[in-house]
């Protein structure tokens, strides 16, 4: 059997990824003193530096008081401090409130409450006092730390603020001082890779070193282990990240190999190192950087060679580039349904950018790291040897700007489906497995001619194959019919999907400041949503369109809107000016809605139920938009922020026969966040509603949703989804569920 090695550490990550899968989450034992004072003794681990913040992370901790058998805590924590930090490696009492990171509650959401306990913290502290329990600290790696910060200052004090943060996330894993603008444009571009620590620096640092003292007659172990020492320090000094354990653990096997003259073979080394890393922390393999690092490396160094087979092309030159373009294609084909899986959208034209891309790194990184120790003897040579990396990165983002400009240069694919997945890299790792020889092998013992398969053949067949998974992974689907509404915390945003258009009703929080961004753009990438067709703005209060002003100003979203739905009613124009400026710069339609009026699709209809047209209402509230959502047997009413007044205006329009009788409704989104001034006694028992849905923040200071209300409620018999306490809740014609209900 090939590579034995290989496939048992295969198994392996497959055994563990099993396990982990059926396994129940991880208890965090600071799940129930969140916001509470706690004196809490640990080690400091690490430290960090994100804008103004001071951070550092304990281990090995310990809440002082509690039960002894209970005493030692498996997870740690991150504390923030104003001051100076204690050093690595010293033991401290830190005292604090603890502050639990924020779980996932709607789909597409990041879950930070699983990326940092998967790390092996629970939690971060605002630590008011700490002080020292012993005089003792690890010497070394805060001599490593401090010499990371003053590198960080020399970095700024040769480049320029932006190119000095660039460096700073290159080099040394610094990537605190990266505005979100650049970190956003070099990610839709499919370049951000370029800001992590990676197998390119310990390939320049590593092989470099051992190259140069091979060559100065120094034998091999020697050699091996002083380069060894060195990567080692570099990983402690720039944090230490999977990318940088991966390729330190690999070219630890290729010196041993190389001192013990042995060949070294690749996939059985990045084996090893996934294999290694999974014991360490098995809960990073949860993880997309774990993902990603090890699957970058098998498709540029494994599955590109595979597809690239024994094709040779006349000439180095032409040899060289189509083994850059196979590359290119290689990597980001394996990695395209990890992307996918956690991010959602693909950048149509990474292949052909990093082939400029990739080789330039090698020069900027370069310049970089020779600044360093330039800029320590003498500044102005620093800078000079600093200019080659600057030109590079005012390359990159220029060829950045240029390519989002283009129209299609992000494809918003959405999440494709576990089966979809698993089956593209069977498919891929099949492909790497088919050479030339065992395919005529295949083909003869098949009683087939084998002489007519060449190389070009075999490529053109892997090609066809790939593409043919390329479909199947970016194809999508639409549902017949589902609403969501989204957790935004004190705030409206519901998503209507059918297959044939979506609609939006809302979109905005006051107590979540960048919903789009981390709330609104995810879940819409997450369900392939690029286009909008109708998005329905209920009234002018900042908790209903916070999150679509935020889309409208962002020049390099993807996701389009058709026409905006507002409701016409007296003075709104002036009321939405600044939202009617924003859809103006990104050219789109303005609807103006009133009483009676409805539009269809497939199956679906929306009819307005208020206001009435002209008419003139005493607060923007008032004025809201009710819309009735049929489907089917299924019928929906959503309120906005309507009031008790807005209520009894719609039920004596419908006495009057100026409006449809709704009947008995299946779903109510109860008014104003569960507020009294809404959902009137009168309202609810006309209606009927089997199930009520209320949209408020968690702990929000207005007391949402009232207890009067949530009396009605309970007096008809509804249940109750409520995403303060549910998350986001996901309604079909056949069911309604809850994201995470308690």
């Amino acid at each position: 059997m090939k590579r034995p090695l290989f496939l048992l550490c295969m198994l392996f990550l497959f055994a563990a990824r099993l396990v982990l899968h059926f396994s129940p989450p991880p208890e965090n034992p600071y799940e129930k003193r969140s916001s509470k004072m706690l004196r809490v003794t640990g080690t400091v681990e690490k430290k960090e530096r994100k804008g103004d913040s001071r951070l550092f992370c304990l281990k090995a901790c310990g809440i002082a008081g509690a039960d002894p058998k209970t005493r030692e805590l498996k997870w740690g924590l991150i504390c923030e401090v104003d001051g100076p930090e204690p050093p690595i490696g010293a033991r401290v009492e830190v005292y604090g409130s603890i502050w639990i990171y924020p779980h996932a509650t709607n789909p597409g959401e990041f879950d930070l409450y699983s990326y940092y306990l998967y790390q092996g913290y629970g939690a971060r502290m605002n630590v008011e006092s700490f002080r020292l329990l012993s005089d003792s600290y690890d010497g070394w790696r805060e001599g490593l730390w401090q010499l990371r910060c003053e590198c960080g200052e020399l970095y700024g004090s040769m480049l320029g603020e932006e190119d000095a943060a660039v460096a700073k996330a290159m080099v040394l894993g610094d990537r605190g001082e990266l505005s979100p603008e650049l970190k956003e444009l070099y990610r839709i571009n499919g370049i951000s890779h370029i800001l992590a620590i990676s197998g390119l620096h310990i390939s320049l640092i590593g092989m470099g070193l051992y190259r140069l003292l091979r060559k100065s007659s120094l034998p091999i172990l020697p050699s091996a282990l002083i380069a060894l020492f060195v990567l080692v320090n570099y990983a402690i000094l720039t944090g230490a990240g999977t990318s940088t354990i991966r390729a330190l653990i690999m070219f630890a096997l290729m010196a041993g190999a190389d001192a013990e003259r042995r060949s070294y073979d690749l996939p059985t080394a990045l084996g090893i190192s996934a294999a290694s890393t999974v014991l360490s922390n098995p809960y990073l393999i949860l993880t997309s950087s774990f993902w990603l690092s090890y699957g970058a490396v098998f498709g540029i160094a494994v599955f590109a060679p595979a597809l690239r087979g024994e094709l040779r092309a006349s000439g180095k030159e032409l040899h060289a580039l189509l083994s850059a373009l196979l590359g290119s294609v290689g990597v980001t084909l394996f990695t395209l349904p990890m992307i996918l899986a956690f991010y959602f959208e693909m950048p149509v034209f990474a292949v052909f950018l990093n082939l400029l891309v990739i080789p330039l790194m090698s020069v900027a990184m370069l310049s970089a790291l020779l600044m360093l120790p330039l800029g320590f003897l003498y500044l102005p040579l620093g800078s000079l040897a600093g200019y080659p990396c600057h030109l590079v990165l005012s390359l990159y983002r220029f060829l950045c700007e240029r390519i989002a400009e283009l129209p299609f240069s992000t494809y918003i694919a959405g999440r494709p489906p576990e089966w979809k997945i698993i089956l593209c890299h069977l498919i891929y790792i099949a492909l790497t497995a088919a050479d030339l020889r065992l395919v005529k092998k295949l083909l003869e013992k098949c009683g087939r001619k084998a002489e007519g398969v060449t190389p070009v053949k075999l490529l053109l067949v892997k090609s066809a194959v790939c593409i043919l998974c390329l479909f199947l992974l970016l194809g999508r689907s639409r549902p017949d019919f589902r609403l969501t509404m989204l957790d935004v915390g004190q705030g409206d945003g519901l998503c209507i999907e059918t297959k044939e258009a979506v609609f939006m009703i809302d979109g905005g929080s006051s107590s979540k400041d960048q919903l789009y961004e981390y709330q609104l753009g995810p879940f819409l990438k997450y369900s392939g949503i690029s286009r909008v067709d109708y998005w329905f703005v209920t009234h002018p209060d900042s908790d209903h369109l916070s999150g679509l002003l935020d889309l409208l100003s962002d020049e390099n979203c993807p996701i389009r809107i058709g026409t905006l739905v507002l409701p016409e009613a007296k003075g709104a124009a002036e009321d939405f000016a600044e939202l009617i400026e924003a859809a103006g710069k990104k050219g789109c339609r303005i609807l103006w809605n009133a009483s009676g009026r409805s539009m269809e699709s497939q199956g679906l209809c929306i009819s307005c139920l208020h206001p009435a047209a002209g008419a003139a209402y005493a607060d923007v509230n008032a004025y809201s938009q009710v819309l009735k959502v049929e489907y089917g047997d299924l019928s929906l009413i959503l309120t906005g922020d309507a009031t008790a007044e807005s209520e009894q205006e719609i039920l004596r329009r419908i006495r009057n026969g100026e409006l449809k009788d709704t009947g008995e409704i299946d779903v109510l989104k109860h008014g104003h966040h569960g507020s009294s001034t809404s959902s009137s006694e009168e309202w609810l028992t006309y209606l009927r509603p089997r199930t009520a849905l209320i949209s408020c923040g968690k702990n929000n200071r207005y007391g949402h949703p009232h207890k009067e209300v949530m009396e009605r409620i309970s007096a008809l018999g509804c249940e109750v989804f409520r995403t303060d306490r549910d998350g986001a809740v996901i309604v079909t014609a056949d069911e309604i569920h809850a994201f995470c209900r308690e």
